[in-house]
């Protein structure tokens, strides 16, 4: 019998109910696994390390240390927020012969009025992650309120550098000082997730309480264009030495001070300088010696003194073409020495800058920027040696020849050293 569509099969309410609810239940589980799959999707695209999988590796998870020791191992975390090494007690603690990589801090002491040695020790930074909070670049040292902090031998690549903040709380010996010493130092880098970035150095230091005995010497420091975004590779800001015993920074050979990308025609970084925002001439930046550096192509300056007092400039080598690699002008300014009341304290004073031996082109490669006018007014300077020959691509390549047959000389070898004993050392298992 042919069928009609009102005697076809008719579902009833409850039928529909179900079918409907059927489908929702279906719906949601495909959208919830859609979210599971963009989650997962997420985190292996940015909290991963970015060279292969560190677990595998045979790296570390991230370690807490409450007590003193010398400790050796190979440490990671792939999460800004998370220090690779974080020390929570003021004994002596010594990291050496360790290999340690963070997306975030490598190695963190806050609060705890550190005493550390970092030697023979490798830091990367690796890919950053979202934060929370404040920043978190991918410092291989920050110490808030600290004792002592020895860090030698050791090699820094695509980190944050070392930053030590708040005060130091040493008795002033030459066993509770800073000693920054004999490190080979590749591309500082402030970016942190998200297009972002922190201003970020190859040391600074921004504490209070004055320090004898200090030093930052012997280090290797070489930033690449397109590969870094470092601000001024050493700041010492409202941080003061001593009369007798005045912060020391010399010997160091610096290469390179961009912004990133390297197009931007504006940019705040450099080699050396003292800062003194805010502040009065009894807190300000004080008692300092910067000689015996050398400083190629960087970028805005080599070495300045933006505020403080009782701070000497010598002998210092300054070589800046203004031009990258593939010949193209600089941007960005460029110039060799600068000395000036920058936040109008009145607390800059009593400086002298002299005999350093300079060629500096200035921004865009048509003239020459040595030292800045008006720089007496903040400096006595004076027999500064400006180099006939206007600066090269040829005369930076030179400078690094020089350096290296200057290390040859004195038998000092920057970065690691051949493994020590780590007897009594309290190994972090794999």
């Amino acid at each position: 019998m042919q069928q009609t569509r009102s005697s076809l099969y008719k579902p009833s309410n409850t039928y529909l109910l179900h079918l409907w609810l059927s489908r929702m239940l279906w719906l949601g589980l495909a959208m919830a696994a859609a979210m599971t799959i963009g989650v997962v999707a997420y985190r292996v695209l940015f909290s991963q390390p970015s060279v292969g999988t560190a677990i595998a590796n045979g790296f570390d998870e991230p370690i807490v240390i409450i007590k003193g020791g010398t400790y050796t191992g190979n440490w990671v975390s792939s999460n800004s927020n998370v220090p690779a090494v974080e020390i929570k007690t003021s004994e002596p603690v010594i990291i050496a012969n360790s290999t340690i990589r963070g997306a975030g801090y490598l190695i963190k002491s806050w609060g705890h009025s550190a005493d550390l040695t970092v030697r023979n020790t490798t830091g990367y930074g690796i890919r950053p992650t979202m934060y929370v909070g404040s920043k978190k670049p991918r410092r291989f040292i920050t110490l808030n309120n600290f004792k002592n902090l020895v860090v030698e031998h050791n090699y820094l690549v695509g980190t944050a550098g070392i930053y030590l903040g708040e005060s130091y709380d040493g008795d002033g010996s030459t066993s509770q000082t800073v000693k920054i010493r004999y490190n080979k130092v590749r591309n500082i880098d402030g970016r942190v997730f998200g297009g972002e970035y922190e201003r970020s150095q190859f040391v600074q230091f921004n504490f209070v309480n004055p320090i004898p005995h200090a030093e930052i010497a012997w280090n290797e420091v070489i930033n690449e264009q397109g590969n870094s975004l470092v601000e001024d590779n050493i700041n010492i800001y409202n941080t003061r030495g001593t009369p007798d015993s005045p912060i020391r920074i010399h010997n160091n050979y610096i290469e390179g001070a961009f912004p990133f990308p390297v197009t931007e025609k504006k940019y705040t970084g450099g080699g050396i300088i003292t800062d003194s925002p805010g502040t009065d001439s009894l807190r300000a930046t004080a008692h300092l010696k910067i000689y015996d550096n050398q400083l190629v192509g960087l970028g805005n300056y080599c070495i300045g003194i933006a505020g403080g007092n009782h701070i000497e400039v010598y002998n210092n080598t300054g070589i800046v073409a203004a031009a990258f690699d593939d010949g193209t002008a600089y941007p960005f300014w460029t110039s060799g020495i600068w000395a000036r009341d920058y936040y109008d304290t009145k607390a800059t004073y009593n400086n002298r800058m002299y005999q350093n031996t300079l060629s500096v082109v200035g921004k865009s490669g048509s003239w020459r920027n040595e030292i800045m006018a008006g720089i007496e007014k903040a400096a006595n300077t004076f027999d500064n040696i400006i180099l006939e020959e206007k600066a090269t691509k040829e005369m930076e390549r030179l400078e690094y020849l020089k350096w290296q047959q200057k290390l040859d000389s004195v038998e000092i070898v920057p970065g690691p050293q051949p493994a020590t004993s780590t007897a009594g050392a309290i190994t972090h298992p794999h």
